[in-house]
């Protein structure tokens, strides 16, 4: 068959600055992955827990108040200030035990076949053949589902905090405006954590299946190990294993709450540390494999 010359012209026009590509990639891939039914399934769930958590924080500002209103009658006294540490707390409940498995599920989805799709379907190399470097790369797979858990995570407890200073009085803000600067240090670590260690093992393989599987197992297995030893042999630095359970440890830090087990912070803190400092290093020389074309 004869070649055809079908009148090739250079690219003329106005080229995107080097700083869109980032937007580029990042909106792309939140479309992918937003594409996805389970994805929103797991988005439009994870508001349930907030609900519920707000209908408990509602009803225990009442009845603190009609108790303290009581008290105050039978004794012929101004009613006492009213215990509000309880009420407060759910702000972190909600944001770790009930939106942690929501956010291990957006990681699953959304971040663990995040290089390991590319690898398979062959548009890995594709990329790298386009303007596009390592880091435009790296942050078009991580901020997307970063994203994802900062909203299923620090959305529903800033709503909370938010809630809980609505009902309160003037007096409350001391009380409860700190929790805002807890969730805002919070979330960061929170969505490192549950992002960076998929999508740094999405890139050891191309099967996307079976890297879910084992951030799965890793996720689970050190959580059973280091609860189940520290609980067996009452040590309780075999906490310090368990992935979810540094997470919890550092949450009860910065929100001014009683540890789960007597650590320095700083211990759970390094964990978590050497966890996403490793799952970067794991990234970053994977891609330096690359050959970049453009």
């Amino acid at each position: 068959m004869p070649i055809r010359d079908l009148g090739y012209k250079p690219y003329e026009g106005k080229r995107l600055p080097h700083r869109s590509r980032y937007k580029v990639l990042i909106r792309r891939t939140l479309a992918l992955a937003w594409g996805q039914g389970l994805v929103k399934a797991t988005m439009i769930v994870g508001a349930f827990p907030m609900v519920v958590c707000a209908v408990i924080i509602w009803g225990k500002l009442q009845a603190m108040k009609v108790l303290s209103a009581r008290m105050a009658q039978m004794g012929g006294q101004v009613a006492a200030p009213i215990n509000l540490d309880d009420p407060v707390a759910y702000v972190f409940y909600c944001m770790y035990w009930c939106q942690l498995w929501f956010a291990f599920t957006l990681g699953l989805l959304v971040a663990a076949p995040a290089i390991s799709g590319d690898v398979r379907t062959g548009a890995f190399s594709f990329y790298f053949a386009r303007p596009v470097d390592r880091v435009h790369y790296l942050l078009g797979k991580v901020v997307p589902a970063a994203v994802l858990v900062l909203i299923i995570t620090a959305v529903p407890a800033l709503l909370l905090a938010g809630l809980r200073l609505s009902l309160g009085g003037g007096e409350d803000v001391a009380l409860v405006a700190p929790k805002l600067l807890s969730v805002a240090a919070f979330a960061p670590i929170y969505s490192a954590t549950m992002v960076l260690p998929p999508v740094a093992l999405s890139a050891l393989g191309r099967r996307s299946g079976s890297i879910q599987g084992l951030w799965a197992a890793l996720f689970f297995a050190s959580w059973l190990v280091g609860e189940g030893t520290a609980a067996a042999t009452e040590v309780p630095y075999a906490a310090l294993i368990s992935i979810p359970t540094n997470l919890r440890l550092v949450g009860q830090y910065l929100f001014g709450m009683e540890p789960s087990y007597a650590l320095p912070w700083y211990l759970p803190a390094g964990v978590l540390l050497l966890v996403v400092a490793g799952a970067g290093y794991l990234l970053l020389r994977r891609l330096n494999k690359v050959e970049v074309f453009a």
